[in-house]
């Protein structure tokens, strides 16, 4: 019965072990969950200043048209 006990508890320590090294795979979706926000946000940023450069150019040639 004591050996029992034992090899159970050795066991328990090794799984312990093993979970504790073993990389988490909670993290891992953590990890990438960040970098797609980051390059949406970087995508989302580009976007928005291709559409500030497009509407300064309308702009523009709005004054243009009225000049001429």
């Amino acid at each position: 019965m004591g050996y029992i006990i034992l090899i159970l508890v050795l066991v328990g320590l090794i799984t312990l072990a093993v979970s504790y090294f073993r990389e988490d795979s909670v993290k891992q979706v953590e990890n990438q969950l960040e970098e797609n926000s980051i390059t949406m946000m970087q995508e989302l940023y580009k976007v928005k200043k291709k559409i500030r450069v497009l509407e300064e150019e309308v702009m523009i040639g709005d004054r243009d048209h009225f000049k001429g």
